[in-house]
């Protein structure tokens, strides 16, 4: 069995369904706070979401589908216009070994980023077509079930107002989530007034939901050390799962200092690509809880090594995004504790639909992947132009 051929195809949606959308319009500090005049909204200056799909078709007609995210279409022409010509005649089971040549391959210009997007699509790809070559599924690859159903934590919680952000947490408490996670509203540009009020809302969503369950909240890399220490201080009352990515990716030594000195979990690492980047943070002290998106670390193959080295290291995994990937790599790998979310907020009127890859709405906090053979996805691609 030979690859024969590639097809990759752009698709002007978001990766994260309608959550980009109803995002982009919601309060909450990011990275690029410090700048003034993309402080808000998010698309000021956020590239615009959109997906790679990559099919891989074997000479006896198999095909295998992979998807990542395509900003700015980087990822789609990495693949067409470099990666497609390394698959074509290889035997697409020889996954190892396609990964190592695609990861060094793109060494001039890779190493994270859009190259690791586009490696990681191909390897969802590949482990696809295997699954559906054994008529097994994904998960099965990897070891079989380990747990079933997988937990999965709500993700979507922006503060609007004081009534709809109650409501929204109570709401994901009534439908059996055990833990959600908010973000944010502000950042060392926002002084003491800010930081007081990012209390107070970790301070209200601890009192809508009790004692039983756990909360999180997201800075989305926009705080420095200092302000990071300072908001983990005071958030320690209200005894918080972790407070994910205050810091930007490299800052390891300061993700170091503000781990040691923190009393809140910190946690991170849905920016970060490879065995060698976690490898790194692991060997700083940087982190006590590792986040990586398969869709971005170079995908199962990878995430595999990455969840090796977090247990043997003593670390969570809390994998960043939701979809069929992650779920099967969660129901194969005891590293992965609990799954990303996003709802929709009960005060929206749209209504929930399965994810775009046919993942299933999780029910009670909780939910399963099928045994249909590969990853049993149903992305449809009609009307879409494939680039090759």
């Amino acid at each position: 069995m030979k690859i024969a051929r590639v097809r990759v195809t752009h698709i002007d949606m978001s990766f994260w369904g309608d959550f980009a959308a109803r995002q982009d319009e919601l309060p909450l500090v990011t990275l690029m706070a410090v700048h003034p005049q993309y402080r808000h909204p998010l698309s000021s200056w956020f590239p615009s979401d959109a997906m790679c799909v990559v099919e891989i078709q074997t000479d006896d007609g198999l095909v295998g589908t992979g998807w990542c995210e395509d900003y700015a279409r980087a990822t789609s022409v990495i693949i067409e216009n470099h990666l497609t010509r390394l698959l074509v005649g290889a035997d697409p089971l020889e996954r190892s070994r396609l990964w190592d040549q695609l990861f060094r391959s793109t060494m001039p210009y890779g190493r994270k980023g859009a190259a690791l997007y586009a490696v990681s699509a191909i390897d969802i790809a590949l482990w696809d077509l295997a699954g559906k070559h054994f008529s097994q599924p994904v998960f099965e690859l990897l070891g079989g079930r380990a747990r079933d159903p997988v937990p999965v934590y709500a993700s979507h919680l922006h503060f609007t107002n004081e009534d709809e952000f109650v409501a929204e947490a109570t709401e994901y408490v009534r439908r059996g989530f055990k833990a959600m996670k908010m973000r944010f509203l502000h950042g060392p540009a926002d002084g003491l007034p800010g930081m007081r009020r990012n209390v107070e809302l970790v301070k209200m969503l601890r009192a809508a939901v009790g004692d039983d369950i756990d909360i999180m909240a997201d800075a989305y890399m926009g705080w420095d050390l200092e302000y990071a220490l300072r908001m983990c201080r005071a958030l320690a009352p209200f005894d918080m799962k972790w407070v994910e990515e205050p810091l930007l990716p490299d800052q390891l030594k300061e993700y170091a200092i503000l781990r040691s000195e923190s009393p809140v979990p910190i946690a991170a690492g849905e920016h970060e690509t490879t065995r060698y980047g976690f490898a790194q943070i692991i060997e700083a002290g940087a982190l006590d809880i590792i986040q990586f998106d398969i869709g971005r670390v170079g995908g199962f193959s990878e995430a595999r090594n990455v969840c090796a080295l977090a247990q043997t290291a003593g670390l969570p995994v809390y994998t960043h995004a939701y979809g069929l990937p992650t779920l099967h790599l969660a129901t194969a790998d005891t590293a992965v504790s609990m799954v990303e979310y996003f709802p929709v907020p009960v005060w929206d009127d749209i209504e929930e639909a399965p994810h775009f890859d046919g993942a299933a709405i999780p029910e009670g906090g909780q939910t399963s992947v099928t045994d249909a053979p590969g990853l049993g996805a149903t992305l449809s691609l009609d009307g879409f132009t494939p680039l090759v």
